[in-house]
C-alpha cells in the first residue's frame, strides 16, 4: 500500500491526475447512487463572456480565442451534496487522499453534484480550474458500465496531448489544478442507457480565503 501511495503521488505531481477504480465497497456505492437517482436537481446554465480573454492561451492554437465565450450547461442537486451519508463518504475515502496528495495544503473543501442528462445538451467548454482550487475530485456515479461513445468524456490537455477519462461507475479522478491543466467534459449522448451523474469538489489552502466562485451556485456545499 506503501508503494501504490507513492505512485499514486508521482503520478499526481508529474501527470496531473490520478484515476482510481472500484473506489467504494459496493454496499456503500450502491446507496451513494441511490441518493442521486432520487435527488431533485436544477438547471445550471452559465455563460461567461471575456473568460477565454482572461484565460488566453496564445502557445496553443487549438484553445478557444478570446472572442468567444465560455458556457456550461447541467443540472445541479444541494440535496445530494449535503446528505449526511455523502459527507461521510467524503470524509472517509476522499478527503485523507486530497490532504495527502496536497502535502497537507488542503484546509477547505467545496462540494457540488452535477447531472449531464442524455440529451446531448449537457457539457462543459474548455476551462482552468486553478483558481477554484489546488486539488479537485470528480467521482462517477452509476448502475453501468459506460461505453465509449456514450459521451460524457473527462479530457484534458497535458503535455501537449489529450487525455480522455470515461466516467465509467464507482471511478474517482484526483486532478492537480496547480498544474493549469485546460479540461472539458463532451456531451453525453442520446443513446446512453443513463444520465451521467458527478461528485465534484475542489480544496484550497487551509490559509486562504473562500474564491468568489465558491458562492455562486445554490447547490454548493462548502467545508471549512
Amino acid at each position: 500500500w506503501i508503494g501504490i501511495r507513492s505512485i499514486m503521488k508521482k503520478e499526481y505531481k508529474e501527470n496531473g491526475f490520478v484515476i482510481l477504480d472500484n473506489f467504494l465497497p459496493k454496499e456503500q456505492y450502491d446507496r451513494i447512487v441511490e441518493i442521486c437517482r432520487d435527488a431533485t436537481y436544477e438547471e445550471v446554465d452559465q455563460i461567461r463572456p471575456g473568460r477565454y480573454e482572461t484565460w488566453e492561451t496564445p502557445e496553443d492554437d487549438f484553445f478557444p480565442s478570446i472572442d468567444e465565450d465560455y458556457m456550461a450547461h447541467m443540472w445541479g442537486s444541494s440535496e445530494v451534496s449535503n446528505s449526511e451519508e455523502v459527507q461521510n463518504m467524503f470524509s472517509e475515502h476522499i478527503k485523507p487522499l486530497v490532504i495527502e496528495l496536497t502535502n497537507g495544503q488542503a484546509g477547505k473543501f467545496m462540494h457540488q453534484t452535477n447531472r449531464y442528462k442524455r440529451n446531448g445538451k449537457d457539457f462543459l467548454r474548455l476551462h482552468y480550474d486553478d483558481y477554484m482550487g489546488l486539488c479537485g475530485y470528480v467521482f462517477y456515479v452509476g448502475q453501468y458500465q459506460w461505453k465509449y461513445d456514450w459521451g460524457g468524456l473527462l479530457q484534458m490537455r497535458v503535455d501537449n496531448d489529450i487525455k480522455t477519462i470515461v466516467p465509467n461507475a464507482n471511478r474517482l479522478v484526483l486532478m492537480n489544478h496547480s498544474l493549469r491543466m485546460g479540461h472539458w467534459v463532451t456531451p453525453t449522448n442520446t443513446w446512453a442507457k443513463e444520465d451521467r451523474y458527478t461528485l465534484t469538489g475542489f480544496c484550497i489552502d487551509k490559509d486562504r480565503e473562500l474564491p468568489e466562485t465558491w458562492k455562486k451556485r445554490k447547490d454548493q456545499k462548502i467545508e471549512q
